[in-house]
């Protein structure tokens, strides 16, 4: 049986995804790698869909063809194929690429490993701040020296890391990152968590109108909604840095506003979000979440007040939405300046 990759674009390896998980394979697997296009958001989502076709097929061997092409040197330098599989005897190991101002090759990030190095360091930091520092780090590689989207970037892959232990049950993530050319970059970033619906079930409120993939990421790009709502307190925790349920939001409609898009997806949906404000939703299937953000802000003079001004109006929103918090956390207001 022979399964061919398609260029590594956002709604063909979405498809892709949805394809191969209906697939019931009973024979060995060639799986053809040729492709011409190869974005950060398709390199790690076809890794997942990849190694979950491989985990539900253990007893059938796998064998890979790879071309010569662009699309497939840059993918083996970005860490995509030993990502699938260390067996393939091509290319770079997740991480291993140096990175410059253009790229961020495939890296898995372990928010553990970096509270303890923070602590060893002697910087007793929250998890946020731990977090925030590391953003920070990874935002001025792929900058290109524009202050402005080095906050941005900064701000956006916070806000989506630092939702992770808490809503996805597990403490690494998996990010990769490009900037071309034409001022447009984009970040991916991916956990093999428990899911946005199975997260916002734990919340019993929830529970009773969040029952499908859909509806699960309906609700995680509108203002205010958390799994960690309570309408008895109808308030957070005395911590800074206590989920609110506007990161998404705020991440979402910063995309939209830079001239680019929003992609997230969770179980067997996805919901994109064009330069338009449209949405898009569609079948896929991951075990996890996926995040994908595109952005310019080559015209943007102040990431702050834009960030402030978003989440303003977020809180605006909420107050017409029940069982949200009507107030965002200082952090999804914009960057927390400890460190």
């Amino acid at each position: 049986m022979e399964i061919t990759l398609p260029d590594l674009e956002t709604f063909k390896v979405l498809n892709f995804a949805n394809e191969i998980s209906h697939m019931t394979i009973e024979e060995p697997v060639i799986i053809n790698a040729s492709m011409g296009w190869v974005r950060p958001f398709g390199l790690l989502y076809t890794v997942a869909a990849l190694k979950e076709l491989r985990s539900l097929h253990h007893d059938v061997p796998f064998h890979i063809n790879i071309g010569n092409t662009k699309g497939v040197t840059y993918a083996g330098h970005m860490g995509f194929f030993k990502s699938v599989s260390m067996a393939i005897a091509y290319g770079k190991e997740p991480g291993e690429a140096n990175g410059n101002s253009d790229y961020i090759p495939i890296t898995k990030i372990d928010t553990e490993y970096l509270q303890r190095q923070a602590v060893i360091s002697g910087n007793y930091w929250e998890l946020g701040q731990t977090i925030e520092y590391e953003s920070r780090r990874l935002a001025q590689v792929i900058s290109q020296g524009n202050r402005e989207l080095s906050l941005l970037l900064t701000y956006v892959i916070r806000e989506i890391i630092r939702n992770t232990p808490e809503h996805a049950g597990v403490n690494e993530v998996w990010l990769c990152g490009q900037h071309w050319q034409n001022g447009m970059a984009e970040v991916a970033i991916m956990d093999e968590g428990i899911g946005g619906l199975n997260s916002l079930q734990k919340n019993r409120i929830h529970r009773q109108y969040i029952d499908n993939d859909e509806a699960a990421l309906r609700a995680c790009v509108k203002a205010g909604i958390s799994q960690a709502f309570n309408p008895a307190v109808k308030a957070r925790t005395d911590s800074e840095w206590s989920n609110s349920g506007y990161g998404l939001y705020v991440v979402s409609k910063l995309c939209s506003v830079l001239g680019g898009s929003f992609c997230i997806a969770s179980g067997k949906k996805y919901l994109h979000i064009d330069d338009n404000g449209k949405v898009k939703i569609g079948d896929t299937y991951i075990r996890g979440t996926a995040v994908k953000i595109t952005m310019n802000a080559s015209g943007l003079s102040n990431a702050d007040a834009l960030i402030q001004q978003i989440a303003k109006e977020g809180q605006e929103q909420a107050k017409m939405i029940r069982n949200a918090f009507k107030s965002a956390s200082t952090p999804s207001k914009g960057l927390i300046d400890h460190i």
